[in-house]
């Protein structure tokens, strides 16, 4: 019973879905990425991780990220992702495929300066690695959802 009102609700949200345009369904899925970093650096801060960051070998010392910095840079890093989903659902012969391996890599590759970044503790760098996890785990499975599994004109 359970496994047949799982695929009945799955099924009706993919065709929910599936009837929005890819480029909403993205916009969607980065600003909740956006507003669900953003509290999560709300709670890092309360709890009193410091968020001061520089680039390793400039020589400038770490410099405070404003409030909200990393909700922000979600969402302007996600409108990057919405054009890639935009282009997939275009030219891609699997786009839900494509979009699950072109996005999990760029978060890979997003996680390198969070992790040499100089700070002022480590537990900025974990925090910081963890901000970028937090996005993906949002955008990527949700922007996957809309994509589909093989493009019609792509056949």
């Amino acid at each position: 019973m359970s496994t047949s009102t799982y695929t009945e609700t799955t099924t009706t949200t993919r065709q929910f879905a599936g009837r929005m345009p890819v480029w909403l369904v993205s916009t969607a899925a980065v600003l909740a990425g956006a507003v669900i970093t953003g509290v999560y650096e709300f709670a890092a801060r309360a709890v009193g991780v410091p968020f001061n960051v520089a680039l390793p070998g400039t020589g400038v010392e770490p410099a405070a990220i404003p409030a909200t910095g990393l909700a922000w840079a979600v969402a302007e890093l996600g409108l990057i992702g919405i054009i890639i989903a935009v282009c997939l659902t275009r030219w891609a012969k699997r786009p839900r495929s494509t979009w699950k391996r072109t996005a999990w890599t760029l978060t890979a590759l997003s996680l390198v300066p969070s992790l040499v970044a100089v700070t002022d503790s480590y537990a900025t760098n974990i925090m910081l690695v963890i901000s970028h996890l937090v996005a993906a785990a949002v955008i990527v499975p949700t922007v996957a959802a809309r994509l589909a599994e093989r493009n019609p004109r792509r056949a």
